[in-house]
């Protein structure tokens, strides 16, 4: 009678050791499906790093890991005095939050609140590419791709003729260096932006309402809808370091459903994820909403097989727009008064 139980818990035990065992000879294939390598989207067309053409885009191919490569670039930042690691975004992790799939891909905020006023001062437009970006991820052959918007992306884009040959040089150098650095190589990739016209891709909406409320009005029209997340909001004016920056305030923000999807057909755009809006003030005191088209951001990372989540995006944000710069509000009170 005492026999039976010893054995059932040998079996038991030596049950376990088997499913130990497989587990740890699996391990990989774990591993894999939690890094989204397993990730088979027929709509995936991100390129081998190597091989990388985007507009505007510089890139190097790591020798190290993603984590290794990502912590490399963080100490890269850090030891520049008038570099700062202000805010990473984490697509992959974004990604499993949704209960989608996404190779390890990861956005780090490079701020230079200096460099960055100089630019804003001469087009504040560019302030929807500030802070600069450097995007770290891995692609389908397990490389590891470090990139950033180059000089001649801001230079083709924006207004910057008085700050090209040094401001933006000197930010363009910054990057290199700490993407060289985290990468542990040169540049593979340092594309031009032939193509590309000034304030290309850019969408604009006036309101007749003062600077504060439009700010106001965008943050809760963020807020309001379940399915954004804000990341960051940046208030440029006050890290103006005493340059000629008006007021401008960009929102960063985003929906991962909508973001992976894009970047599951290429990886790349990443790097103009999550959405930003920018509400700035002219000298006159004409308060203007801007935010990058969806269409010209696929585009540029040559995404051609998404066209009704770009509608939608597209849709979302005219809408945001509208309703910060008050359009929805007039048109609300418009067609109360005509009834």
């Amino acid at each position: 009678m005492t026999r039976a139980p010893r054995t059932t818990a040998r079996r038991f035990g030596l049950i376990g050791v088997l499913v130990l065992l497989a587990m740890v000879m699996s391990a990989c294939e774990w591993s894999e499906l939690l890094d989204g390598e397993d990730d088979s989207d027929e709509n995936d067309a991100t390129p081998p790093a190597a091989e990388t053409n985007v507009p505007g885009l510089s890139l190097a191919v790591s020798t190290r890991g993603f984590d290794a490569t990502r912590s490399a670039l963080l100490d890269a930042i850090a030891n520049r005095a008038n570099l700062s690691a202000r805010t990473e975004v984490d697509h992959q992790a974004n990604a499993r939050n949704a209960n989608l799939s996404l190779r390890p891909t990861t956005v780090l905020f490079v701020a230079d609140a200096n460099r960055e006023s100089a630019l804003i001062a001469a087009d504040p437009r560019v302030a929807l590419d500030l802070p600069a970006r450097v995007l770290v991820y891995r692609d389908r052959d397990d490389d590891i791709g470090v990139t950033f918007s180059n000089a001649a992306y801001l230079a083709a884009r924006y207004d910057l003729d008085e700050v090209e040959n040094g401001t933006l040089d000197a930010l363009d150098d910054d990057l290199e260096a700490v993407v060289r650095a985290a990468a542990n190589t040169d540049l593979k990739v340092n594309a031009s932006a032939a193509g590309i016209g000034q304030g290309e891709g850019i969408a604009s909406v006036v309101s007749a309402d003062d600077f504060n409320t439009v700010v106001n009005r965008l943050n809760n029209a963020i807020q309001s809808r379940d399915a954004l997340t804000l990341v960051d909001t940046i208030d440029f004016a006050s890290r103006s370091l005493g340059r000629n920056v008006g007021p401008s305030t960009l929102f960063i923000f985003g929906n991962p459903n909508a973001g992976t999807l894009l970047m599951r057909s290429n990886q790349t755009i990443g790097i103009d994820l999550p959405q930003k809006m920018l509400v700035a003030q002219a000298e006159d005191g004409t308060v203007t909403v801007y935010y990058n088209r969806p269409a010209f951001i696929a585009d540029r990372h040559d995404i051609d097989n998404r066209d009704d989540e770009v509608d939608t995006i597209a849709g979302l944000l005219a809408e945001i727009a509208d309703e910060a710069a008050g359009l929805s509000v007039r048109a609300s009170q418009a067609s109360t008064a005509d009834q």
